[in-house]
Protein backbone atom coordinates (compact mmCIF):
# COMPACT_ATOMS: atom_id res chain seq x y z
CA UNK A 1 0.00 0.00 0.00
CA UNK A 2 1.41 3.35 -1.01
CA UNK A 3 1.75 5.77 1.91
CA UNK A 4 3.24 9.19 2.41
CA UNK A 5 6.73 9.11 3.98
CA UNK A 6 9.32 11.69 4.98
CA UNK A 7 12.55 11.71 2.92
CA UNK A 8 15.86 13.53 3.25
CA UNK A 9 17.63 14.52 0.06
CA UNK A 10 21.14 13.11 0.45
CA UNK A 11 23.30 14.35 -2.43
CA UNK A 12 24.33 17.62 -0.79
CA UNK A 13 24.96 15.86 2.52
CA UNK A 14 27.10 13.13 0.95
CA UNK A 15 29.46 15.48 -0.90
CA UNK A 16 31.32 16.89 2.19
CA UNK A 17 31.51 13.39 3.73
CA UNK A 18 33.20 12.06 0.59
CA UNK A 19 35.62 14.98 0.56
CA UNK A 20 36.63 14.30 4.19
CA UNK A 21 37.78 10.79 3.24
CA UNK A 22 39.47 11.98 0.04
CA UNK A 23 41.57 14.59 1.88
CA UNK A 24 42.55 12.18 4.66
CA UNK A 25 40.81 14.16 7.39
CA UNK A 26 38.75 11.01 8.00
CA UNK A 27 40.72 7.74 8.00
CA UNK A 28 39.63 4.13 8.21
CA UNK A 29 41.67 1.35 9.81
CA UNK A 30 42.06 -1.01 7.94
CA UNK A 31 42.22 1.40 5.04
CA UNK A 32 40.35 -0.86 2.61
CA UNK A 33 37.07 -0.10 4.41
CA UNK A 34 37.29 3.40 2.92
CA UNK A 35 36.14 1.80 -0.32
CA UNK A 36 32.91 0.54 1.29
CA UNK A 37 32.28 4.00 2.75
CA UNK A 38 33.03 5.80 -0.51
CA UNK A 39 31.03 3.47 -2.78
CA UNK A 40 27.89 3.88 -0.67
CA UNK A 41 28.13 7.67 -0.62
CA UNK A 42 28.88 7.88 -4.34
CA UNK A 43 25.73 5.88 -5.11
CA UNK A 44 23.56 7.29 -2.34
CA UNK A 45 19.78 7.55 -2.66
CA UNK A 46 17.35 9.78 -0.83
CA UNK A 47 16.70 8.53 2.69
CA UNK A 48 13.25 7.57 3.97
CA UNK A 49 13.45 8.69 7.60
CA UNK A 50 9.86 8.06 8.82
CA UNK A 51 8.93 4.91 10.72
CA UNK A 52 5.51 3.67 11.80
CA UNK A 53 6.44 2.34 15.25
CA UNK A 54 5.53 3.37 18.79
CA UNK A 55 8.96 4.40 20.01
CA UNK A 56 11.55 6.92 18.83
CA UNK A 57 11.87 10.65 18.25
CA UNK A 58 8.55 11.85 16.89
CA UNK A 59 8.83 13.77 13.64
CA UNK A 60 8.44 17.55 14.35
CA UNK A 61 5.68 18.14 11.81
CA UNK A 62 2.03 19.13 12.33
CA UNK A 63 -1.02 19.26 10.03
CA UNK A 64 -4.08 21.50 9.94
CA UNK A 65 -7.50 20.30 8.82
CA UNK A 66 -6.66 21.01 5.18
CA UNK A 67 -3.51 18.86 5.38
CA UNK A 68 -1.06 21.76 5.25
CA UNK A 69 2.26 20.98 6.95
CA UNK A 70 3.76 23.10 9.77
CA UNK A 71 7.28 22.44 11.06
CA UNK A 72 8.86 23.66 14.31
CA UNK A 73 11.59 22.58 16.72
CA UNK A 74 9.03 21.67 19.38
CA UNK A 75 5.41 22.25 20.34
CA UNK A 76 6.20 25.38 22.31
CA UNK A 77 7.76 27.04 19.27
CA UNK A 78 4.84 25.86 17.14
CA UNK A 79 2.21 27.49 19.44
CA UNK A 80 4.12 30.76 19.43
CA UNK A 81 4.17 30.79 15.63
CA UNK A 82 0.61 29.60 15.07
CA UNK A 83 -1.41 30.27 18.25
CA UNK A 84 -4.84 30.09 16.57
CA UNK A 85 -4.33 26.94 14.56
CA UNK A 86 -5.85 23.57 15.46
CA UNK A 87 -2.99 21.26 14.59
CA UNK A 88 -2.30 17.54 14.97
CA UNK A 89 1.20 16.05 15.07
CA UNK A 90 2.47 13.51 12.57
CA UNK A 91 2.41 10.10 14.37
CA UNK A 92 5.55 8.80 12.64
CA UNK A 93 8.93 8.68 14.38
CA UNK A 94 12.40 9.17 12.96
CA UNK A 95 14.41 6.21 11.66
CA UNK A 96 16.67 4.87 14.43
CA UNK A 97 19.77 5.63 12.38
CA UNK A 98 18.65 9.23 11.89
CA UNK A 99 18.50 9.73 15.66
CA UNK A 100 21.76 7.82 16.13
CA UNK A 101 23.50 10.00 13.56
CA UNK A 102 23.02 12.99 15.88
CA UNK A 103 24.79 11.36 18.83
CA UNK A 104 28.35 12.74 18.33
CA UNK A 105 27.25 16.34 18.85
CA UNK A 106 23.81 16.17 20.50
CA UNK A 107 25.36 14.25 23.41
CA UNK A 108 27.80 17.15 23.93
CA UNK A 109 25.09 19.79 24.40
CA UNK A 110 24.40 20.90 20.81
CA UNK A 111 22.75 23.17 19.69
CA UNK A 112 24.15 25.17 22.64
CA UNK A 113 27.85 26.09 22.36
CA UNK A 114 29.09 24.06 25.32
CA UNK A 115 32.62 23.46 26.58
CA UNK A 116 32.21 19.73 25.88
CA UNK A 117 31.30 20.45 22.28
CA UNK A 118 34.38 22.63 21.90
CA UNK A 119 36.76 20.09 23.45
CA UNK A 120 35.44 16.72 22.32
CA UNK A 121 34.24 17.33 18.77
CA UNK A 122 35.81 15.82 16.82
CA UNK A 123 36.76 12.88 19.02
CA UNK A 124 39.84 10.83 18.19
CA UNK A 125 38.47 7.43 17.15
CA UNK A 126 35.25 5.47 16.62
CA UNK A 127 35.50 1.70 17.18
CA UNK A 128 32.77 -0.25 15.42
CA UNK A 129 31.94 -3.19 13.16
CA UNK A 130 32.05 -3.22 9.36
CA UNK A 131 28.35 -4.05 9.06
CA UNK A 132 27.23 -0.52 10.05
CA UNK A 133 29.67 1.60 8.05
CA UNK A 134 26.84 3.01 5.94
CA UNK A 135 24.04 2.57 8.49
CA UNK A 136 25.77 4.68 11.13
CA UNK A 137 29.35 5.77 10.45
CA UNK A 138 28.66 7.62 7.20
CA UNK A 139 25.48 9.17 8.59
CA UNK A 140 27.25 10.49 11.68
CA UNK A 141 29.85 12.07 9.40
CA UNK A 142 27.19 13.68 7.19
CA UNK A 143 25.11 15.00 10.10
CA UNK A 144 28.09 16.39 12.03
CA UNK A 145 29.50 18.17 8.99
CA UNK A 146 26.06 19.61 8.16
CA UNK A 147 25.11 20.85 11.62
CA UNK A 148 28.49 21.72 13.18
CA UNK A 149 30.90 21.93 10.21
CA UNK A 150 33.12 19.50 12.10
CA UNK A 151 33.87 15.82 11.73
CA UNK A 152 32.48 13.62 14.52
CA UNK A 153 35.80 11.70 14.75
CA UNK A 154 39.11 11.56 12.90
CA UNK A 155 39.69 7.79 12.79
CA UNK A 156 37.33 4.85 12.33
CA UNK A 157 38.73 1.54 13.61
CA UNK A 158 36.79 -1.43 12.22
CA UNK A 159 37.18 -4.44 14.52
CA UNK A 160 36.76 -8.05 13.42
CA UNK A 161 33.65 -10.12 14.06
CA UNK A 162 34.37 -12.80 16.68
CA UNK A 163 33.65 -16.39 15.62
CA UNK A 164 34.26 -19.73 17.34
CA UNK A 165 37.43 -21.83 16.96
CA UNK A 166 36.09 -23.49 13.78
CA UNK A 167 35.24 -20.13 12.20
CA UNK A 168 31.48 -20.55 12.73
CA UNK A 169 29.36 -17.53 13.59
CA UNK A 170 28.43 -17.57 17.27
CA UNK A 171 24.77 -18.40 17.80
CA UNK A 172 22.58 -19.26 20.76
CA UNK A 173 20.93 -22.03 18.75
CA UNK A 174 24.33 -23.65 18.05
CA UNK A 175 25.48 -23.41 21.66
CA UNK A 176 28.83 -21.94 20.60
CA UNK A 177 28.48 -18.56 22.30
CA UNK A 178 30.86 -17.75 25.14
CA UNK A 179 30.22 -15.48 28.12
CA UNK A 180 33.42 -13.52 28.90
CA UNK A 181 32.68 -13.87 32.62
CA UNK A 182 32.82 -17.66 32.25
CA UNK A 183 36.28 -17.33 30.71
CA UNK A 184 37.40 -15.03 33.51
CA UNK A 185 35.98 -16.95 36.49
CA UNK A 186 35.65 -20.46 35.00
CA UNK A 187 32.51 -22.60 34.90
CA UNK A 188 31.77 -26.29 35.41
CA UNK A 189 30.38 -28.49 32.64
CA UNK A 190 26.99 -28.87 34.33
CA UNK A 191 26.61 -25.13 34.92
CA UNK A 192 27.69 -24.35 31.35
CA UNK A 193 25.26 -26.88 29.90
CA UNK A 194 22.40 -25.49 31.96
CA UNK A 195 23.27 -21.92 31.03
CA UNK A 196 23.55 -22.72 27.31
CA UNK A 197 20.18 -24.48 27.09
CA UNK A 198 18.07 -21.94 29.01
CA UNK A 199 15.85 -19.65 26.95
CA UNK A 200 16.24 -21.40 23.61
CA UNK A 201 13.64 -20.13 21.15
CA UNK A 202 13.14 -23.59 19.68
CA UNK A 203 13.15 -26.77 21.77
CA UNK A 204 14.55 -28.85 18.91
CA UNK A 205 17.85 -26.91 19.18
CA UNK A 206 18.55 -28.38 22.64
CA UNK A 207 20.10 -31.73 21.52
CA UNK A 208 22.42 -29.94 19.10
CA UNK A 209 23.50 -27.47 21.77
CA UNK A 210 24.15 -30.26 24.29
CA UNK A 211 26.23 -32.17 21.73
CA UNK A 212 28.35 -29.10 21.02
CA UNK A 213 28.98 -28.40 24.72
CA UNK A 214 29.94 -32.06 25.38
CA UNK A 215 32.29 -32.10 22.40
CA UNK A 216 34.05 -28.81 23.10
CA UNK A 217 33.77 -28.23 26.86
CA UNK A 218 33.59 -31.72 28.38
CA UNK A 219 35.43 -30.46 31.49
CA UNK A 220 33.82 -27.04 31.56
CA UNK A 221 35.95 -23.91 31.17
CA UNK A 222 38.90 -23.20 33.48
CA UNK A 223 39.37 -19.74 35.01
CA UNK A 224 41.74 -17.68 32.88
CA UNK A 225 41.33 -14.30 34.58
CA UNK A 226 40.48 -10.92 33.10
CA UNK A 227 44.07 -10.06 32.13
CA UNK A 228 44.63 -13.24 30.14
CA UNK A 229 41.35 -12.72 28.30
CA UNK A 230 42.17 -9.09 27.46
CA UNK A 231 45.65 -10.04 26.25
CA UNK A 232 44.16 -12.81 24.11
CA UNK A 233 41.78 -10.48 22.31
CA UNK A 234 44.50 -7.88 21.82
CA UNK A 235 46.78 -10.50 20.28
CA UNK A 236 44.00 -11.60 17.92
CA UNK A 237 43.04 -8.06 16.86
CA UNK A 238 44.54 -8.10 13.39
CA UNK A 239 43.05 -6.35 10.37
CA UNK A 240 41.16 -9.47 9.34
CA UNK A 241 37.41 -9.43 8.71
CA UNK A 242 36.72 -12.18 11.27
CA UNK A 243 38.46 -13.46 14.39
CA UNK A 244 38.41 -17.14 15.34
CA UNK A 245 38.50 -17.46 19.12
CA UNK A 246 40.24 -20.49 20.61
CA UNK A 247 40.41 -21.24 24.34
CA UNK A 248 44.00 -22.50 24.00
CA UNK A 249 45.11 -18.94 23.24
CA UNK A 250 43.71 -17.85 26.62
CA UNK A 251 45.78 -20.54 28.30
CA UNK A 252 48.93 -19.24 26.63
CA UNK A 253 48.38 -15.70 27.86
CA UNK A 254 47.46 -16.91 31.34
CA UNK A 255 50.90 -18.57 31.31
CA UNK A 256 52.37 -15.22 30.30
CA UNK A 257 50.76 -13.55 33.32
CA UNK A 258 52.18 -16.28 35.54
CA UNK A 259 55.61 -15.78 33.96
CA UNK A 260 55.46 -12.05 34.67
CA UNK A 261 54.39 -12.71 38.26
CA UNK A 262 57.22 -15.18 38.88
CA UNK A 263 59.79 -12.92 37.22
CA UNK A 264 58.73 -10.08 39.51
CA UNK A 265 59.06 -12.36 42.55
CA UNK A 266 62.63 -13.17 41.49
CA UNK A 267 63.47 -9.49 41.04
CA UNK A 268 61.98 -8.55 44.41
CA UNK A 269 63.85 -11.37 46.16
CA UNK A 270 67.13 -9.97 44.82
CA UNK A 271 66.46 -6.24 45.16
CA UNK A 272 64.20 -5.51 48.16
CA UNK A 273 66.23 -4.07 51.02
CA UNK A 274 69.30 -3.72 48.78
CA UNK A 275 71.00 -0.85 46.97
CA UNK A 276 69.26 -0.51 43.59
CA UNK A 277 71.25 2.47 42.39
CA UNK A 278 68.85 5.23 43.45
CA UNK A 279 71.79 7.26 44.74
CA UNK A 280 73.33 8.60 41.56
CA UNK A 281 76.59 9.31 43.40
CA UNK A 282 77.29 5.61 44.01
CA UNK A 283 79.39 3.95 41.29
CA UNK A 284 77.46 1.77 38.82
CA UNK A 285 78.90 -0.55 36.20
CA UNK A 286 76.68 -1.61 33.31
CA UNK A 287 78.04 -4.44 31.19
CA UNK A 288 76.99 -5.17 27.63
CA UNK A 289 74.22 -7.47 28.92
CA UNK A 290 72.65 -4.59 30.92
CA UNK A 291 73.04 -2.17 28.02
CA UNK A 292 71.53 -4.76 25.67
CA UNK A 293 68.26 -5.16 27.63
CA UNK A 294 67.93 -1.36 27.96
CA UNK A 295 68.50 -1.07 24.21
CA UNK A 296 65.88 -3.74 23.50
CA UNK A 297 63.45 -1.88 25.74
CA UNK A 298 63.78 1.23 23.57
CA UNK A 299 63.04 -0.81 20.46
CA UNK A 300 59.96 -2.47 21.92
CA UNK A 301 58.65 0.89 23.16
CA UNK A 302 58.91 2.24 19.61
CA UNK A 303 57.24 -0.88 18.20
CA UNK A 304 54.37 -0.59 20.69
CA UNK A 305 53.90 3.12 19.89
CA UNK A 306 53.72 2.28 16.19
CA UNK A 307 51.18 -0.47 16.95
CA UNK A 308 48.92 1.98 18.77
CA UNK A 309 49.27 4.60 16.02
CA UNK A 310 48.22 2.03 13.39
CA UNK A 311 45.59 0.28 15.57
CA UNK A 312 47.59 -2.95 15.22
CA UNK A 313 46.89 -4.27 18.69
CA UNK A 314 48.08 -7.71 17.61
CA UNK A 315 51.51 -6.33 16.74
CA UNK A 316 51.96 -4.40 19.97
CA UNK A 317 50.71 -7.34 22.06
CA UNK A 318 53.21 -9.60 20.30
CA UNK A 319 56.03 -7.11 20.86
CA UNK A 320 55.33 -6.91 24.60
CA UNK A 321 55.00 -10.69 24.84
CA UNK A 322 58.31 -11.35 23.09
CA UNK A 323 60.21 -8.72 25.09
CA UNK A 324 58.97 -9.83 28.51
CA UNK A 325 59.08 -13.58 27.93
CA UNK A 326 61.95 -14.10 25.47
CA UNK A 327 64.34 -11.26 26.21
CA UNK A 328 63.79 -10.17 29.81
CA UNK A 329 62.79 -13.48 31.45
CA UNK A 330 64.57 -16.13 29.37
CA UNK A 331 67.83 -14.25 28.81
CA UNK A 332 68.35 -11.23 31.04
CA UNK A 333 67.08 -12.73 34.31
CA UNK A 334 69.24 -15.82 33.82
CA UNK A 335 72.33 -13.70 33.12
CA UNK A 336 71.49 -11.36 36.01
CA UNK A 337 71.86 -14.34 38.37
CA UNK A 338 75.53 -14.52 37.31
CA UNK A 339 76.11 -10.78 37.58
CA UNK A 340 74.56 -10.63 41.06
CA UNK A 341 77.36 -13.00 42.22
CA UNK A 342 80.09 -10.69 40.90
CA UNK A 343 82.67 -9.58 43.46
CA UNK A 344 82.41 -5.97 42.27
CA UNK A 345 79.63 -4.15 44.17
CA UNK A 346 79.27 -1.66 41.32
CA UNK A 347 78.37 -4.52 38.95
CA UNK A 348 75.78 -5.85 41.42
CA UNK A 349 74.35 -2.36 41.90
CA UNK A 350 74.10 -1.85 38.13
CA UNK A 351 72.37 -5.20 37.69
CA UNK A 352 69.83 -4.51 40.44
CA UNK A 353 69.14 -1.06 39.01
CA UNK A 354 68.62 -2.49 35.52
CA UNK A 355 66.42 -5.31 36.84
CA UNK A 356 63.94 -2.98 38.58
CA UNK A 357 63.95 -0.13 36.07
CA UNK A 358 63.36 -2.33 33.05
CA UNK A 359 60.68 -4.34 34.88
CA UNK A 360 58.90 -1.18 36.08
CA UNK A 361 58.86 0.18 32.54
CA UNK A 362 57.63 -3.14 31.14
CA UNK A 363 54.74 -3.10 33.63
CA UNK A 364 53.70 0.37 32.45
CA UNK A 365 54.07 -0.76 28.84
CA UNK A 366 51.78 -3.76 29.37
CA UNK A 367 49.27 -2.01 31.64
CA UNK A 368 46.60 -1.17 29.00
CA UNK A 369 46.49 -4.85 28.02
CA UNK A 370 46.75 -6.49 31.45
CA UNK A 371 45.73 -3.80 33.96
CA UNK A 372 45.12 -5.88 37.09
CA UNK A 373 48.36 -7.81 37.44
CA UNK A 374 50.47 -4.85 36.36
CA UNK A 375 48.87 -2.60 38.99
CA UNK A 376 49.46 -5.23 41.70
CA UNK A 377 53.10 -5.75 40.74
CA UNK A 378 53.87 -2.08 40.09
CA UNK A 379 52.96 -1.15 43.66
CA UNK A 380 55.89 -3.31 44.85
CA UNK A 381 58.39 -2.60 42.07
CA UNK A 382 57.90 1.18 41.65
CA UNK A 383 59.55 2.29 44.93
CA UNK A 384 62.66 0.24 44.10
CA UNK A 385 62.85 2.00 40.70
CA UNK A 386 62.43 5.44 42.28
CA UNK A 387 58.89 5.95 40.99
CA UNK A 388 56.32 7.76 43.12
CA UNK A 389 52.55 7.70 42.82
CA UNK A 390 49.41 6.02 44.05
CA UNK A 391 48.64 4.05 40.91
CA UNK A 392 50.24 2.91 37.69
CA UNK A 393 47.23 4.35 35.83
CA UNK A 394 48.45 7.92 36.40
CA UNK A 395 52.05 7.26 35.39
CA UNK A 396 53.44 8.44 32.08
CA UNK A 397 53.28 5.81 29.36
CA UNK A 398 56.78 4.68 28.27
CA UNK A 399 58.33 6.43 25.27
CA UNK A 400 61.33 5.21 23.33
CA UNK A 401 64.64 7.01 23.83
CA UNK A 402 66.64 6.27 20.67
CA UNK A 403 69.85 7.60 22.24
CA UNK A 404 69.82 4.57 24.56
CA UNK A 405 69.88 2.08 21.68
CA UNK A 406 73.29 0.39 21.88
CA UNK A 407 74.05 -1.53 18.69
CA UNK A 408 77.46 -2.67 19.97
CA UNK A 409 75.87 -4.27 23.03
CA UNK A 410 73.23 -5.86 20.78
CA UNK A 411 75.96 -7.39 18.60
CA UNK A 412 77.76 -8.75 21.66
CA UNK A 413 74.53 -10.22 23.01
CA UNK A 414 73.68 -11.77 19.64
CA UNK A 415 77.02 -13.57 19.76
CA UNK A 416 76.41 -14.79 23.32
CA UNK A 417 73.02 -16.12 22.21
CA UNK A 418 74.58 -17.84 19.18
CA UNK A 419 77.28 -19.54 21.30
CA UNK A 420 74.68 -20.56 23.88
CA UNK A 421 72.29 -22.05 21.34
CA UNK A 422 75.11 -23.88 19.57
CA UNK A 423 76.34 -25.33 22.87
CA UNK A 424 72.84 -26.37 23.89
CA UNK A 425 72.47 -28.15 20.57
CA UNK A 426 75.73 -29.96 21.22
CA UNK A 427 74.41 -31.05 24.61
CA UNK A 428 71.20 -32.32 23.04
CA UNK A 429 73.09 -34.18 20.33
CA UNK A 430 75.27 -35.83 22.95
CA UNK A 431 72.14 -36.67 25.01
CA UNK A 432 73.65 -35.18 28.17
CA UNK A 433 71.62 -35.14 31.39
CA UNK A 434 70.65 -31.61 32.55
CA UNK A 435 72.94 -31.80 35.56
CA UNK A 436 75.96 -33.09 33.67
CA UNK A 437 78.56 -30.36 33.20
CA UNK A 438 81.35 -30.68 30.63
CA UNK A 439 84.09 -28.32 29.46
CA UNK A 440 83.56 -26.46 26.18
CA UNK A 441 86.55 -26.14 23.89
CA UNK A 442 86.58 -23.16 21.51
CA UNK A 443 89.09 -22.60 18.72
CA UNK A 444 88.86 -18.79 19.07
CA UNK A 445 87.87 -16.27 21.71
CA UNK A 446 84.50 -14.54 21.24
CA UNK A 447 84.99 -11.11 19.60
CA UNK A 448 83.02 -9.13 22.19
CA UNK A 449 83.73 -6.08 24.34
CA UNK A 450 83.84 -8.13 27.56
CA UNK A 451 84.87 -11.72 26.89
CA UNK A 452 85.06 -12.75 30.61
CA UNK A 453 81.46 -11.59 31.19
CA UNK A 454 80.28 -13.44 28.08
CA UNK A 455 82.05 -16.66 29.01
CA UNK A 456 80.70 -16.47 32.57
CA UNK A 457 77.21 -16.11 31.17
CA UNK A 458 77.80 -18.94 28.69
CA UNK A 459 78.95 -21.29 31.47
CA UNK A 460 75.72 -20.65 33.36
CA UNK A 461 73.31 -20.71 30.42
CA UNK A 462 74.81 -23.83 28.79
CA UNK A 463 75.62 -25.67 32.05
CA UNK A 464 79.36 -25.91 31.43
CA UNK A 465 82.13 -26.76 33.86
CA UNK A 466 84.49 -24.36 32.06
CA UNK A 467 85.28 -22.77 28.71
CA UNK A 468 88.73 -23.33 27.23
CA UNK A 469 90.05 -21.22 24.38
CA UNK A 470 92.50 -23.38 22.42
CA UNK A 471 94.27 -23.12 19.09
CA UNK A 472 93.27 -26.64 18.02
CA UNK A 473 90.35 -28.70 19.24
CA UNK A 474 91.29 -32.00 20.92
CA UNK A 475 90.93 -35.26 19.04
CA UNK A 476 87.48 -36.57 19.95
CA UNK A 477 84.44 -38.16 18.29
CA UNK A 478 82.33 -35.41 19.84
CA UNK A 479 80.33 -33.27 17.38
CA UNK A 480 81.56 -29.76 16.52
CA UNK A 481 79.52 -26.59 16.02
CA UNK A 482 80.69 -23.54 14.07
CA UNK A 483 79.78 -20.00 15.16
CA UNK A 484 81.47 -17.28 13.13
CA UNK A 485 85.22 -17.92 13.21
CA UNK A 486 85.02 -20.24 16.22
CA UNK A 487 84.60 -24.00 16.29
CA UNK A 488 82.98 -25.31 19.48
CA UNK A 489 83.15 -28.79 20.97
CA UNK A 490 81.93 -30.32 24.22
CA UNK A 491 84.72 -32.59 25.42
CA UNK A 492 83.97 -35.84 27.17
CA UNK A 493 86.27 -38.78 27.77
CA UNK A 494 84.57 -41.82 26.28
CA UNK A 495 85.39 -45.50 25.90
CA UNK A 496 85.99 -45.85 22.13
CA UNK A 497 84.64 -49.40 22.07
CA UNK A 498 81.45 -48.47 23.93
CA UNK A 499 80.99 -45.36 21.79
CA UNK A 500 81.48 -47.40 18.59
CA UNK A 501 78.89 -49.89 19.76
CA UNK A 502 76.43 -47.10 20.56
CA UNK A 503 76.95 -45.39 17.21
CA UNK A 504 76.64 -48.68 15.31
CA UNK A 505 73.31 -49.39 17.00
CA UNK A 506 72.13 -45.90 16.09
CA UNK A 507 73.33 -46.47 12.51
CA UNK A 508 71.31 -49.70 12.29
CA UNK A 509 68.21 -47.99 13.68
CA UNK A 510 68.47 -45.08 11.26
CA UNK A 511 69.10 -47.41 8.32
CA UNK A 512 65.93 -49.34 9.18
CA UNK A 513 63.88 -46.12 9.36
CA UNK A 514 65.33 -44.95 6.03
CA UNK A 515 64.44 -48.30 4.47
CA UNK A 516 60.82 -48.05 5.67
CA UNK A 517 60.46 -44.47 4.43
CA UNK A 518 61.97 -45.24 1.03
CA UNK A 519 59.74 -48.28 0.61
CA UNK A 520 56.64 -46.23 1.37
CA UNK A 521 57.66 -43.39 -0.95
CA UNK A 522 58.54 -45.92 -3.64
CA UNK A 523 54.99 -47.29 -3.55
CA UNK A 524 53.02 -45.49 -6.33
CA UNK A 525 49.74 -46.30 -4.59
CA UNK A 526 50.82 -44.39 -1.46
CA UNK A 527 52.25 -41.39 -3.32
CA UNK A 528 49.21 -41.01 -5.59
CA UNK A 529 46.42 -41.70 -3.08
CA UNK A 530 47.71 -40.31 0.23
CA UNK A 531 46.99 -36.63 1.03
CA UNK A 532 49.75 -34.30 -0.17
CA UNK A 533 50.68 -33.16 3.39
CA UNK A 534 51.16 -36.80 4.47
CA UNK A 535 53.48 -37.50 1.53
CA UNK A 536 55.40 -34.28 2.21
CA UNK A 537 55.77 -35.22 5.89
CA UNK A 538 57.16 -38.65 4.93
CA UNK A 539 59.71 -37.00 2.64
CA UNK A 540 60.75 -34.68 5.46
CA UNK A 541 61.18 -37.67 7.79
CA UNK A 542 63.37 -39.41 5.23
CA UNK A 543 65.54 -36.31 4.79
CA UNK A 544 65.89 -36.02 8.57
CA UNK A 545 66.92 -39.64 9.00
CA UNK A 546 69.48 -39.34 6.20
CA UNK A 547 70.97 -36.15 7.69
CA UNK A 548 71.26 -37.76 11.14
CA UNK A 549 72.85 -40.88 9.64
CA UNK A 550 75.49 -38.70 7.96
CA UNK A 551 76.35 -37.11 11.33
CA UNK A 552 76.59 -40.50 13.03
CA UNK A 553 78.85 -41.78 10.23
CA UNK A 554 81.13 -38.77 10.68
CA UNK A 555 81.38 -39.49 14.41
CA UNK A 556 82.25 -43.12 13.70
CA UNK A 557 85.08 -42.04 11.40
CA UNK A 558 86.60 -39.95 14.19
CA UNK A 559 86.89 -42.94 16.53
CA UNK A 560 90.27 -44.69 16.69
CA UNK A 561 90.42 -48.05 14.88
CA UNK A 562 89.10 -51.03 16.83
CA UNK A 563 91.76 -53.24 18.31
Amino acid sequence: MLTEQWFVKMESLARPALEAAATGDLKFFPEHWTTTYRQWLENIQDWCISRQVWWGHQIPAWYDEAGKVYVARDEEELRKKFPAKALRRDPDVLDTWFSSALVPFSSLGWPQKTKDLEVFLPSSVLVTGFDIIFFWVARMVMMSLHFTQRLPFRHVYINAIVRDAEGEKMSKSKGNTLDPLDLIDGISFDALLKKSTVGLLRAEHRPKVEAYIRAHFANGIPAFGADALRFTFASLASFSRTLNFDLSRCEGYRNFCNKLWNATRFVLMNTEGRDCGLDERAPVKLGFIDRWIVSQLQRVEAEVAQGYAEYRFDNLAGAIYRFVWDEYCDWYLELAKVQLQDADEAVQRGTRRTLVRVLETALRLAHPLIPYITEELWQKVAPLAGKKGDTIMLQRYPQSQPEKIDEAAERDMALLKAWTMATRNLRAEAKLAPGERLPLYASAAPPVSDAPAMLAGLRSLARLSEVKIVGTLPESPSPVAVVGEARLMLYKDVDPAAERERLQKETARLAAEIGKARAQLGNPSFVERAPAPVVAQMRERLAGFEATLAKVAAQLEKLPPAR
